[in-house]
C-alpha cells in the first residue's frame, strides 16, 4: 500500500516543510487540491454531500505548487486530487504536465475530474454541461502529445493541425480520473488509475470490481494501474490490509484532520506523519 499525504486546504506557508517531513520519512507523494475561483455562495454540492470549503479557503495553484515543492524534495511524487480538467485547455494542460514531469524526472502524476461547482463553470464561463465530453477530448489530445511531442486532432471542441510540444516527457504521465459514476469509471479504465473519495469499504471493493471488468482486455497490460480510494474507515492496520486485498494500490495518509487547517499546529501536523510512519510505513 502507498501512502499519499494531503496538502489539501493548509496554509500555503506549511506546504514545503510538509512536503519535505512526507520525502524524508517515505510516503509515496504528495496530494494537491484544485479550484480556480470560489463563487462566495453556491447551490452546488459537494460529491461527499459536504461543502468543504469557502471562497476564502486557500487553494494555490497545484502546478506552480509542484514545481516549487519539487526542488525542495528529493524522491517525493505529486499529484492533483484532482485537476478540474474541463475548466482549462489542452494546450496549457499538456504543456504544463509535461514540463513538471521533465524537470522532476518523472515524479507528477494528473489526477484529474469533470468537476461538481456549476457556479465556478459560470465564472470561468465554461459549459458544465459539456464537461465530460469536453474532458475525454483533452484527455486525448494530451496523451497524444505526450506520447511522442506532436500531435493532431479534428474533434467536436478542439480541430489542430499536426504540430510539435517539446520536450516530450521521458516518462508517461500517469492520468487518474476521478468519480464514482458509470462514464467516470469507464473514463478511469481508458486511463491510469482511478481516484476513489471517501467511500464506504464495501462501496469500494463493488467499484474496483466494476473498473477491473470495464478494464480487462481493452487496456494495455503492462502499463501500471493505480486504484486510489480514501475508505470511511479508520486509519488502522486492519482497514489498509481490506483496501489491500480489494485491489487498491494507493490511499491518504490521515496523520491530521484534512479540511480543518487550523485543527492542529504545523509542528503537530509534521509529528502526526512520524507517527502514522512509524506505524504504517
Amino acid at each position: 500500500m502507498r501512502f499519499w499525504v494531503p496538502l489539501i486546504c493548509l496554509p500555503p506557508d506549511e506546504y514545503g516543510p510538509i512536503a519535505e517531513a512526507a520525502d524524508r520519512l517515505g510516503f509515496e507523494g504528495v496530494l494537491l487540491a484544485d479550484h480556480v475561483a470560489v463563487p462566495e455562495t453556491f447551490a452546488s454540492v459537494h460529491p461527499s454531500g459536504e461543502n468543504p470549503f469557502t471562497a476564502a479557503s486557500d487553494f494555490p495553484d497545484p502546478v506552480t505548487m509542484i514545481a516549487t515543492l519539487a526542488a525542495r524534495t528529493r524522491r517525493l511524487r505529486f499529484m492533483t486530487y484532482a485537476y478540474i480538467l474541463p475548466l482549462r485547455d489542452p494546450f496549457t494542460v499538456a504543456k504544463q504536465f509535461g514540463t513538471l514531469a521533465t524537470v522532476t524526472d518523472g515524479r507528477v502524476a494528473l489526477g484529474c475530474a469533470v468537476g461538481w461547482l456549476r457556479e465556478e463553470f459560470e465564472i470561468l464561463g465554461r459549459d458544465f454541461g459539456t464537461r465530460g465530453a469536453r474532458t475525454d477530448e483533452i484527455l486525448t489530445v494530451l496523451r497524444d502529445f505526450w506520447d511522442d511531442g506532436r500531435a493532431e486532432h479534428d474533434g467536436r471542441f478542439h480541430a489542430f493541425p499536426r504540430s510539435g510540444m517539446f520536450p516530450a516527457p521521458r516518462h508517461r504521465v500517469p492520468i487518474l480520473v476521478g468519480g464514482s459514476g458509470r462514464r467516470a469509471l469507464e473514463r478511469a479504465a481508458r486511463h491510469d488509475g482511478w481516484l476513489g473519495m471517501n467511500h464506504d469499504l464495501d462501496d469500494i471493493e463493488r467499484t474496483v470490481a466494476t473498473v477491473t471488468r470495464l478494464r480487462d482486455g481493452s487496456t494495455d497490460p503492462d502499463v501500471p494501474f493505480t486504484v486510489f480510494a480514501i475508505p470511511n474507515a479508520a486509519p488502522v492496520a486492519a482497514t489498509f490490509e481490506r483496501l489491500r486485498a480489494t485491489g487498491v494500490t494507493d490511499t491518504m495518509a490521515a496523520a491530521w484532520t484534512v479540511g480543518i487547517p487550523d485543527a492542529e499546529t504545523l509542528d503537530e501536523k509534521i509529528a502526526g506523519l512520524e507517527r502514522f510512519a512509524a506505524e504504517h510505513l
